[in-house]
């Protein structure tokens, strides 16, 4: 076996990853379908392959003769991580677990198995299934394709009419053919970090959501740590957390997952087996409790790892805020170095603005920028949030003329 780690993904959320793995000697082997990729230029090795093809990701592996084999921030991977680990008896969670936390129907069933509280839902195949599930709740309901990341396809329905028109729509998200239906409801958001070794099970850290008020567009515009809300009801989702990941069966890696307080319950909305995107994991875990979640994720990929690693609370308050452009030319860019440039913002993925980008309908969440900053307290990074807005300023040519072109909620 060589001394050569398997990576997953090679998009700038990647990066922190592969950067790690080369900073501790590792030789990195990065497979993704896109070659123009960032992750590919710093890769030891680079390989074109489907991320979702297992088998051909394993032949990869045995081609390298790799000693671990890991991924971080999307969900993709997360079955082949964890089939490839399997075959070559390498450290990696389950395979029939891997297939729970990445499909929101096995989800739903698991809660109630493990006596979670769920909101009332139907597994789709047909317009007539959903049709018929929708008569029955009498409410609104929202459409999910079961194994589909980045919000794509998912839409709220009202009507019977709406029903008919988004459920084929959402349909062709999904790769399995299937969409789950199910009620829906309004709260307070909570999302929550944690992490496992051996099975033993740790939450991180809990943290607030705000969306955009973009309909059919379920984006934050801010995620926000620590969470300012009660501690009762913290320490209830962070309770409810714990005993999701456990009961669902995870033994490493780390979990990020998104809830919704339905009056007193709090609700699962989805959980995935890796570290929550938009450099959640790579930066705001860090800035939150230490860690140093790129080490620690390649120390339980290769065994190297075998308990939960000290951490400790820092104290300080981190976000990720996040914008969408309106449709048109950009014509203009403002301020953005000033931004990267501030000594409390982190990781960003505004090398992907450029002036003569065409800007298309926002239709999910995979079309935002988005920045970390950290402050001492939630008021200061409030402060600093609109001191960004301020700085930051993109044009837009459109057929109205040039217009502000930032989206901020």
């Amino acid at each position: 076996m060589t001394n050569t780690v398997l990576i997953l993904g090679a998009n700038s959320l990647q990066l922190p990853l592969i950067e790690k793995a080369n900073e501790l000697g590792y030789k990195t082997l990065v497979v993704s379908p896109v070659t123009d990729e960032p992750g590919h230029e710093i890769a030891t090795y680079s390989e074109a392959c489907d991320v979702v093809d297992e088998e051909g990701v394993l032949k990869l592996a045995k081609k390298y003769d790799i000693c671990g084999i890991i991924t971080d921030q999307t969900d993709l991977p997360v079955r082949t991580m964890a089939y490839v680990a399997n075959q070559l008896g390498l450290p990696g969670n389950d395979y029939e677990v891997a297939k729970i936390f990445t499909d929101k129907y096995l989800m739903r069933e698991k809660c109630k198995e493990i006596g979670v509280k769920t909101v009332e839902y139907k597994m789709c195949k047909t317009l007539e299934e959903a049709n018929a599930f929708y008569d029955g709740l009498n409410r609104d309901v929202i459409l999910k394709p079961v194994d589909n990341q980045g919000s794509k396809g998912v839409y709220k329905v009202s009507s019977r009419a709406e029903l008919e028109k988004r459920f084929l729509e959402a349909i062709k998200y999904s790769r399995s053919g299937s969409v789950l239906v199910e009620e829906y409801i309004v709260g307070r958001e909570f999302v929550v970090e944690g992490i496992a070794v051996n099975y033993e099970y740790e939450n991180l850290c809990c943290g607030d959501t705000d969306y955009f008020d973009i309909p059919d567009v379920f984006s934050a515009t801010k995620r926000e740590f620590p969470s300012i809300a009660d501690p009762k009801i913290i320490n209830k989702v962070l309770d409810i957390n714990k005993k999701i990941a456990k009961g669902f069966g995870f033994k490493q890696g780390i979990t990020h997952g998104e809830y919704i307080l339905d009056g007193q319950d709090v609700i699962l909305l989805e959980i995935a087996g890796r570290g929550g995107g938009v450099f959640i994991s790579s930066d705001l875990i860090h800035l939150q409790t230490g860690l140093e979640t790129e080490e620690f994720l390649l120390g339980v990929a290769t065994g190297k790892i075998n308990k939960i690693p000290d951490f400790s609370w820092q104290n300080k308050s981190c976000c990720y805020i996040s914008f969408f452009l309106r449709q048109g030319e950009v014509v203009e860019i403002r301020g953005m170095k000033e931004v990267i440039d501030l000594p409390y913002t982190y990781h960003n993925n505004f090398e992907t603005l450029k002036v003569g980008q065409t800007i298309k309908t926002n239709s999910d969440k995979t079309s935002r920028f988005f920045v970390i900053i950290e402050a001492d307290n939630h008021d200061k990074l409030m402060e600093r949030r609109e001191h960004i807005k301020e700085l930051l300023t993109v044009k837009i040519k459109n057929d109205v003329g040039i217009i502000d072109g930032i989206i901020w909620e």
